[in-house]
């Protein structure tokens, strides 16, 4: 618990040092000339990987060594698995119903999440149109938005499932203002950095929740 509080800390601080440095970006002013285009190509890279994440949950248990499912193989064969996560009535605020199949709620919101915000990178970073206008309090709000999908444990269903939507765009908007108002491609690569740690903060989050879930509940293991 009191790593995921560092966690946080960092979090804040990390978002809260990105308007200081668009306000001054000649602290560390570098132009590229491709920085624009890189910037969004690094940025669909991360949406693509999202997306293969929310589609084959089981390679990214073995790359990251973690998986939705907290169960160990001491757990009652006979539970399964929906969503994502064990068939249990504690689970219940994880998963909705779309088309008559049950699927995960958070998984679901980062995949509409990443489908829409690529179309907006594609718009933006290679087509030149402009979706968005420079403004520091829509980075700030972009911001708020990453935030708030840190939370997302905290709702169910269809709620959650947009909090993850809110939480990917969130992510986009920061971006496009940070290379907008920032023009730095230093900037631009920190903040990529930084939606790449948010992304992990907010699986740990989920791992954290769904563990002691598990922990609270134990039925499934007796």
């Amino acid at each position: 618990m009191a790593s995921l509080t560092f966690l946080s800390v960092v979090s804040v601080v990390g978002l809260v040092l990105i308007p200081v440095l668009v306000l001054q970006p000649n602290l560390i002013h570098v132009q590229v000339s491709i920085r624009h285009g890189l910037a969004g190509a690094l940025y669909i890279i991360i949406c693509v990987l999202g997306v293969s994440a929310v589609f084959y949950p089981a390679k990214c248990k073995s790359s990251l060594g973690k998986s939705q499912n907290p169960l160990t193989q001491a757990s009652k064969s006979s539970v399964q698995i929906r969503g994502h996560h064990p068939d249990c009535h504690n689970y219940s605020a994880n998963r909705i119903k779309v088309g008559g199949q049950v699927v995960c709620a958070a998984c679901s919101g980062l995949f509409i999440g990443a489908v829409v915000v690529f179309i907006g990178t594609v718009l933006h970073f290679f087509v030149g149109l402009e979706i968005v206008w420079s403004n520091i309090w829509l980075l700030v709000l972009g911001e708020i938005c990453i935030l708030l999908g840190l939370a997302q444990i905290k709702f169910a269903g269809y709620v959650k499932m947009f909090i993850n939507v809110i939480f990917v765009v969130g992510s986009f908007v920061t971006l496009v203002e940070t290379d907008s108002l920032g023009g730095s491609i230093l900037i631009d690569l920190y903040v990529l950095g930084l939606i790449v740690f948010m992304l992990w903060f907010r699986i740990l989050l989920s791992e954290w929740n769904n563990e002691r879930i598990c922990q609270t509940c134990q039925l499934c293991f007796h």
